[in-house]
């Protein structure tokens, strides 16, 4: 038995070292991506890059507009998305909606281009809401809802039931165990989970080329009705329509959207830890 026990913690080992390894490569190799699209575009950033629109047909001046619309479109649609999903997580964790659960994780899967196709039809076409941010936030708010709501629900059932029922033994309605009891104690999770979303809308291409951006922006957007720049299309649309006149600015916009996006992970990661 001893020497059974110790083949198996040998081989314990040797495993834990290979999945160690595996990680550090892995990992390794991850860091150098990053660091290929990152870096070449910070030569490009200065004062004018940051505060300048376009010019000389896309090939200088600045990315203002498409940082501009890119925080718009985000904060727009996490407004739309963050109250509904927690709505639909908490509906789906305190009711059996056995249906919902199952369309919720239908949604979950769509590929973003389908959303940004029905997007195109229900909001531009349909609702005569055409090209612009309230049109790509109502799409962007669809497409992380499913998200948001499998967040919520996953962390509102970790919650033990034996509370619950503490709580209505104590006389207290469903809605105040709801909303005084159990919404507050996963406040963390859904800000966690809100800036988790908001790193992915941010980096969104194909639901806004079809819904809300445009090639290139004369003025900044005056409503919700306006179309915008952001810099994931801004970046598509330098590559596809431009040679290397073009490639340092989406270079340079590249770098500004992955800081960005760093930026929103790390508040995710704070909030996860504090919740630990």
């Amino acid at each position: 038995m001893r020497k059974v026990d110790k083949s198996r913690i040998a081989e314990n080992r040797k495993t834990r070292l290979a999945l160690r390894i595996l990680t550090y490569v892995i990992s390794s190799l991850i860091v150098v991506l990053f660091l290929l699209a990152f870096v070449p575009g910070l030569k490009y950033w200065s004062w004018e890059f940051f505060t300048q629109f376009p010019k000389e047909r896309m090939t200088g001046g600045g990315i203002f507009p498409a940082i501009l619309g890119s925080v718009l479109l985000t904060v727009t649609s996490l407004a739309i998305a963050i109250p509904l999903g927690v709505l639909l997580g908490i509906v789906l964790s305190e009711y059996n909606l056995t249906y919902i659960k199952f369309a919720v994780t239908i949604l979950s899967g769509i590929p973003s281009v389908v959303y940004g196709l029905f997007g195109l039809g229900l909001f531009c076409i349909t609702m005569n809401m055409r090209t612009s941010i309230l049109a790509g936030a109502l799409t962007l708010s669809l497409m992380v809802l499913p998200v948001i709501s499998s967040s919520v629900y996953e962390v509102m059932q970790a919650i033990p039931r034996e509370l619950r029922e503490a709580a209505y033994a104590l006389g207290a309605r469903k809605s105040e165990v709801i909303f005084e009891m159990l919404v507050p104690s996963v406040k963390n999770t859904i800000l966690t989970v809100s800036f988790v979303s908001a790193g992915r809308v941010i980096g969104e291409t194909a639901p806004l080329i079809l819904t809300a951006a445009v090639f290139y922006a004369t003025q900044l957007p005056r409503n919700l009705l306006s179309p915008v720049m952001t810099m994931p299309t801004h970046i598509y649309f330098l590559t596809a329509a431009y040679g290397s006149s073009a490639r340092w600015m989406a270079e340079g916009t590249a770098s500004v959207l992955i800081l960005f996006v760093i930026l929103v992970y790390t508040i995710a990661f704070m909030f996860r830890r504090e919740k630990k």
